[in-house]
């Protein structure tokens, strides 16, 4: 298992589904260089990295939250306590709008796809939602921790987890003390974030539980801090180990399982690649991560120079989550990113807001996010992408969405689409060859015969060379079918 793909398989559609994978896709030439550079080397490209540098939100500041408690305590009237809390409540909404446009943003712009990528796959894993924890501060640094995280070793960033602000404040674990342990982080330490359901007894639970506590947040700069006088100090028996564990030795007893290697690269697989590995891969994921010591580069090489990965049970298999849709779109076509506004709509309609998982879990994904709802939103919106519709036609407000080209004097319709960017009047001129060009870019695979049929009869009853009208409702067509949803 886990054997390289031969050479004589390396092929453009496999450099397209590793870019695709292990980012957000690309554009026709991004596809090509990664493929010349041959299976080792464009896997290396994509893993051997290491955070971009990116602007900060503007709004960062770290102080805020204690700003904010001295202004309350201040206050004397309740009236102008409420008020205050009201415009801080309003604050937090503008900067996590903004939170997720910034990611967005970086997502589509990002030299280092996989760093993204996995970042999201740490989102997801590390559920944590800006419903409980605030200010936005706590969200972004999170994210930033995740990043930093996202290619390295897991068990470092399962104890950066573990000292995480937000995460401390989505599990309670600021509360923890040593008259009173409290029991959701160390739950969800084995349950959803190391080993998984039937690993560990409820009596783990209790003893780990006794190891988080003392964890604190500095008020001041909203940084982890140890309380000594919170802490209990006494003997835990923990996965049939005792001693006077801390949270960070719980952690690494829970590592030393191997089951804690099997949890992980297993879902890893299945974020990469495809659902129910079969044990004997599972098997060889296991080893490697263990004889990795929980190094994920090597996991992930090792996964996307796979025979596995490039199969036919992988490809095409995965439903696109919302972020997944509207990144790879960004990321493929001339379209621009909409205001903060607008975007957080179009999650909130797929069924995916960033920053906000539904609970504990995560997103259930997969199938999960294609119903008759979500999937009529996708077809409508793709065509609002691309082709420019009224935004009350998808249920938003009333107001002109951003657009590079507006159509007068109709100025709630938007051309958000430079056609001539992806089609030449040469290639206007071969409409055959027009077809093949953008099904490789919306498709992001080599064209096929079988689904080309239907976009050549759009374009014979247009007048020819197809117009810029012609060729925005031929990509809307290309979005609007089943194998746009998937990749």
């Amino acid at each position: 298992m886990l054997a390289p793909l031969p050479a004589d398989r390396w092929q453009f559609d496999s450099a397209a589904h590793l870019l695709v994978r292990a980012g957000f896709g690309g554009k026709p030439q991004e596809i090509e260089k990664l493929h010349s550079q041959g299976l080792a080397r464009a896997v290396d490209s994509l893993v051997k990295v290491v955070p971009d540098q990116y602007p900060n939100p503007m709004w960062i500041n770290p102080e805020e939250q204690e700003q904010v408690r001295l202004r309350i305590e201040a206050a004397i009237l309740p009236e102008e306590k409420q008020a205050i809390r009201q415009v801080v409540h309003q604050q937090f909404r503008r900067d996590m709008r903004d939170l997720i446009r910034w990611w967005i943003m970086r997502m589509v712009n990002t030299p280092v796809p996989l760093v993204e990528k996995m970042t999201l796959f740490w989102h997801g894993h590390f559920a944590t939602s800006g419903q409980k924890v605030k200010p936005a501060y706590k969200m972004w640094l999170q994210n930033e921790t995740f990043r930093q995280n996202a290619l390295g070793n897991f068990g470092q960033l399962a104890k950066a987890i573990s000292r995480d602000p937000a995460m401390m404040v989505w599990l309670d674990t600021n509360q923890s003390r040593k008259e009173h342990p409290n029991e959701n982080f160390a739950r969800e330490v084995m349950e959803l974030f190391m080993l998984g359901e039937g690993h560990y007894t409820e009596q783990d639970v209790k003893e780990a539980a006794r190891a988080f506590t003392g964890y604190r947040i500095d008020p001041v700069d909203q940084s982890f801090r140890f309380s000594p006088n919170q802490f209990d100090f006494t003997p835990k028996k923990f996965l049939g180990k005792t001693g006077p564990w801390n949270g960070d030795q719980v952690l690494n007893i829970t590592l030393s399982q191997a089951q804690c290697a099997r949890f992980i690269s297993g879902k890893i697989w299945k974020f990469f690649a495809y659902d129910d590995p079969e044990p004997k891969l599972l098997d060889a994921l296991t080893a490697v991560l263990l004889n990795a010591r929980y190094e994920l580069k090597p996991l992930l090489s090792r996964i996307f120079r796979s025979e596995e990965f490039y199969s036919d049970k992988a490809r095409n298999s995965q439903v696109k989550s919302p972020v997944q849709f509207l990144v790879q779109t960004f990321r493929t076509l001339p379209v621009p990113v909409p205001d903060a506004n607008v975007l957080q709509a179009f999650f909130r309609q797929m069924g995916q807001v960033p920053f906000f998982p539904p609970n504990v879990k995560g997103w259930e994904g997969g199938k999960n996010w294609i119903n008759t709802a979500t999937l009529t939103f996708r077809y409508k919106l793709s065509r609002q992408l691309v082709a420019g519709i009224s935004p009350r036609e998808i249920g938003l407000p009333k107001r002109p969405m951003p657009a590079i080209e507006a159509i007068a004097p109709r100025p709630m319709i938007t051309r958000p689409l430079l056609v001539d960017q992806i089609a030449s009047a040469q290639d206007r001129n071969e409409p055959s060859k027009l077809i093949d060009k953008l099904f490789v870019r919306v498709f992001q695979q080599a064209p096929q015969p079988d689904m080309t049929g239907k976009f050549n009869n759009l374009l014979s009853t247009r007048e020819q060379p197809p117009t810029d009208d012609a060729i925005r409702d031929l990509i809307v067509l290309m979005m609007t079918t089943p194998n746009y949803q998937t990749c």
